[in-house]
């Protein structure tokens, strides 16, 4: 069985986790490492089983045991083929582990177990994260609305981004496209604009600074403005404007912060620490949460 399939992350995300491969290193084969998010918005979960290996990729493992514990329910997870999906829109084969019909509850202890046959085994205890909120309402600022957040988690980290979904004529066909759209805009010492994007950070500077977040709406006619010249001469159809809120758990924004946080160049060690929750192996057992409110344009 294959399965189609991109986790988002964050590594996305977040967050690039379906741009860089999984590839552990430690002692040759003999220490299991353990890939897995935790996402409330769906209902399958998967999980990434390697070993470390050195020179060489290690081989597949097919049979190992991963199961999920919540409470004193125990779902398990079965071995299969899913099409990865890399940054350059590519899709390859990988073995992945899968649990479908596990949905998965804000606020709750779960813990994740693998074993092998020839012995290895590795586990990880979380509590997920409760789905965030998002909602669109009128500014009191002219040529500004707002969005009104709340984290039901005040932990982690997370980073909101605006897109333009659009459909484009291409060879006599409609193609769906999307354009991220700017947070802000600032000017620099000539004068020009200079259009900001989004970063993530800690869920409780957000928390601190309110839930509503001011939207200047020209930053979406820069957007539309950019489709339009270089689609020309090609007709556009604008589909929606697509706010995603997404929240990662401390264990994921930790990792994230040691792999693309600042480096201090004046100390003596710069190589980056690994980081792992995982008792018994290697990798990273997280939960992340997302939510996702459209505004469709008139056509």
């Amino acid at each position: 069985m294959t399965r189609a399939l991109c986790i988002p992350v964050l590594f996305a995300l977040l967050l690039a986790g379906c741009n860089q491969p999984f590839e552990p290193n430690g002692p040759v084969s003999s220490t299991l490492a353990v890939y897995c998010l935790l996402s409330p918005g769906s209902d399958t979960q998967y999980v990434r089983l390697s070993t470390t290996f050195g020179a060489t990729p290690a081989p597949e493992i097919r049979d190992a045991n991963v199961t999920l514990t919540v409470g004193g329910t125990v779902i398990p997870f079965t071995n299969t083929t899913v099409l990865w999906r890399d940054a350059a829109g590519n899709f390859t084969p990988t073995n992945v582990y899968v649990a479908s019909s596990a949905s998965v509850g804000g606020g709750l202890v779960y813990r994740l177990n693998a074993s092998t046959p020839s012995g290895l085994a590795a586990s990880a205890t979380i509590t997920s994260l409760r789905q965030p909120s998002l909602a669109l309402r009128q500014g009191t600022t002219p040529g500004f609305f707002a969005l009104t957040r709340q984290f039901k988690t005040l932990s982690g980290a997370a980073i909101l981004h605006f897109y333009l979904d659009y459909y484009v004529l291409v060879n006599n066909g409609w193609v769906l496209r999307t354009e991220e759209i700017p947070s802000g805009r600032s000017t620099d010492a000539s004068g020009n604009d200079v259009l900001q994007y989004p970063s993530i950070s800690p869920v409780t500077t957000l928390a601190a600074g309110g839930s509503d977040v001011a939207i200047d709406s020209t930053l979406f006619q820069i957007a539309r403005s950019r489709v339009l010249a270089r689609a020309a001469p090609a007709p556009v159809v604008y589909l929606d404007v697509r706010f995603v809120l997404t929240q990662i758990d401390d264990i994921l924004y930790a990792y994230y912060y040691l792999s693309n946080g600042p480096l201090d160049n004046s100390t003596i060690r710069l190589d980056v620490p690994d980081f792992t929750n995982i008792q018994g192996g290697y990798g990273v057992f997280g939960s992340r949460a997302e939510v996702i409110l459209l505004l469709p344009l008139a056509r």
